[in-house]
């Protein structure tokens, strides 16, 4: 490899720091992976150790309760209680609780009664100061008037067990006698060791002094009390102990997975962003080489009146030329990162100006808006590019606010020229009018054929005028639209009548639901009702002979829409987009089939939107046209 393609000093130093720190950081990782571990091992700990300290303090407080039951039953009889009343509720007593081995009464130290008796029958007549080795013990629970759990003891009838032992006192000195209660603990190891296995835990328990120091190990193993197991007491009646748990589940060890794919990920890291570098140190001897291409591009491209723009397929400029900077009002470098839209009036119709701009040859004309917010025409050109093998897309905008200057110099010549033939031709018209109808004398039938063919063209001479006139007043903005509460049902029917009139021969088939014929719409009657009538005229111009012409009433959103159908050609695609442009005709060649000046959808639209509406064109399900427009609505539903 050529030395210009190795690695510096500081991009070696670079990789080294980054594989320390990638050490430091698994390293912690994997501490922290062993506190957690911990954590879940001391929270079983935590959870067993509280189940299991509940169990025995439940297993062994019955039977101490129930002794110390009897010691106030004799207590309340003041000791005068009889062996046969003994004899019926040590049994009682002993049924009550699982683990009781035996219980017995001694008054006066002496042991007289016993439950049961089978197997204990050696025990009767026992004077416990004569036990030399329990005398002592049971000589200090006497001396100070307190219940004492003892053990656990090996029993001279075998066995191990805890003794619960209560003196017996009538009054505050007046000792009664000793009541003993023999616990089979081994019944109570049973539970827990069943209960420590479920839990999978090991307990050990041993006594607790008053001083919190520890002494015998009765159950379990001692070493739990020296290690980290969880230490917690039990507190009993006449009794401390301490219980130690450990958990014997050990946590998932991940310990070495981490490391293994912590250190493959950095290995993979490091391998990564060496080959970057290598691959960084390649660009930058080509960067020059790009940069001149670019700045050839460049120029190119400013030197171009229009403006270029470059963006991304979701509509993000990427590049712009020096031309785009002027015409919107931006300083140079910030349009770079916008979306193209903001330098749209209406950016909400940029789906429009996609699909009427879908030929990269067609050309939508629309409003720009300057930094400063101020509005001028531009023309919108569109296409798709490749470069570096993705896909772009490229637009050419032009301003056109000469030639829209241009366009209204022409303008106030038709409509200075409209308002001077005006005059003219309704005197013309008149003066047919009169001769037509015989006012200045007969007429044979050649000369009456002729004069209603002058008048027929001089008709069509004055809507041509009228409608040169609504342009300019549309165009000048001073249009006179009066919006009020229409009933629009009726004023459809209205316009279907007269044009029926006109054209019998054109079946014309109006539809409404029973719920939209009371609705009203926000409109002008008089410039809505020249509108039905144009697209009315319009569907039957363009219909077949011996064909209906269908016109619906529905809602869509919240408008109200009227839609006229008709059976013909349909519109071209290519054509779809320039409908509503002025003088604009589908054919537009002298040999033409239908006659016309295209201003009327023009004017149309424009009353439609000054309406506040909104006027489009569609094609028929099988074939034809569907013009179609869409007005707010202001009354309810009538259900």
């Amino acid at each position: 490899m050529s030395n210009k393609f190795l690695l510096s000093f500081w991009q070696c130093l670079l990789l080294l720091v980054l594989l320390l720190c990638a050490i430091l950081a698994t390293e912690t990782l994997v501490q922290h992976e062993q506190q957690h571990a911990r954590s879940l091992q001391f929270r079983h700990e935590v959870t067993s150790a509280g189940q299991l300290r509940a169990l025995i303090e439940s297993e062994l407080s019955i039977p101490l309760y129930l002794t110390l039951g009897l010691t106030a039953h004799i207590q309340a009889n003041n000791g005068n209680i009889s062996d046969r009343e003994l004899n019926m509720l040590l049994p009682d007593l002993a049924r009550q609780a699982r683990h009781i081995r035996n219980i017995s009464v001694a008054p006066q130290n002496t042991l007289r009664f016993i439950y049961p008796t089978l197997g204990n029958e050696q025990a009767i007549g026992l004077y416990y100061p004569d036990l030399t080795e329990q005398w002592p013990e049971i000589a200090s629970i006497i001396a100070q008037h307190e219940a004492r759990l003892v053990g656990p003891v090996d029993l001279t009838q075998g066995g191990i067990a805890f003794i619960y032992r209560i003196p017996v006192y009538l009054g505050i000195d007046k000792y009664w006698g000793l009541i003993s209660t023999v616990v089979d603990i081994n019944s109570v190891w049973a539970l827990l060791e069943k209960q420590t296995t479920e839990q999978d835990v090991q307990v050990a328990i041993r006594n607790l002094s008053e001083l919190g120091h520890g002494g015998t190990v009765f159950y379990g193993d001692n070493r739990l009390f020296y290690d980290d197991s969880l230490l917690l007491s039990i507190n009993l009646r006449g009794a401390l102990w301490q219980m130690a748990v450990r958990s014997l589940a050990k946590p998932p060890d991940r310990v070495w997975y981490i490391r293994i794919a912590a250190y493959t990920g950095t290995v993979l890291l490091i391998v990564l962003l060496a080959w970057l570098l290598i691959s960084w140190q390649k660009l930058r001897l080509s960067a020059a080489a790009q940069q001149q291409s670019k700045l050839y591009l460049r120029s190119m491209m400013d030197n171009v009146n229009d403006a270029i723009i470059t963006t991304s397929l979701d509509g993000s400029i990427e590049q712009v030329n020096m031309s785009c900077y002027p015409m919107f009002g931006y300083a140079a470098n910030t349009l770079p990162g916008m979306h193209w839209s903001e330098l749209l009036a209406q950016p909400e119709r940029l789906d429009e100006l996609y699909s009427a701009t879908s030929s990269a040859k067609t050309e939508f004309e629309t409003q720009g808006r300057r930094r400063d917010n101020s509005l001028f025409p531009i023309m919108v050109l569109r296409s798709q590019i490749t470069l570096q093998q993705q896909q772009k897309q490229l637009l050419v905008l032009r301003d056109l606010s000469e030639r829209h200057k241009t366009e209204q110099l022409k303008q106030q010549f038709i409509s200075t020229i409209s308002h001077e033939l005006r005059t003219p031709l309704t005197s013309i018209n008149g003066v047919l009018g009169l001769s037509v109808s015989g006012a200045l004398g007969a007429l044979n039938p050649s000369q009456q054929r002729m004069l209603q063919l002058a008048q027929a063209n001089c008709h069509q001479l004055t809507e041509l005028v009228n409608d040169l006139l609504n342009v300019e007043k549309i165009t000048s903005g001073t249009l006179n639209v009066e919006l009020v509460p229409v009933a629009l049902l009726p004023l459809v029917q209205q316009c279907v009548e007269q044009t029926q009139l006109l054209h019998p021969d054109t079946p014309l088939m109006l539809e409404c639901p029973e719920q939209l014929q009371q609705i009203n719409v926000n409109a002008d009657a008089a410039h809505l009702q020249h509108v039905v009538q144009h697209l009315l005229s319009n569907a039957i111009k363009f219909s077949p002979a011996k064909t209906s012409v269908s016109i619906s009433i529905s809602v869509v959103a919240d408008n109200i829409r009227l839609q006229v159908q008709d059976q013909g050609n349909g519109v071209a695609e290519h054509f779809v987009p320039l409908l509503f442009s002025r003088f604009n005709q589908a054919d537009s060649s002298d040999s033409r089939a239908y006659a016309g000046t295209g201003l009327g959808l023009a004017i149309s639209y424009s009353l439609i939107s000054q309406m506040q509406g909104n006027m489009g064109y569609k094609p028929a399900p099988q074939h034809g046209s569907c013009f179609y427009f869409d007005l707010p609505y202001i009354a309810a539903l009538q259900l």
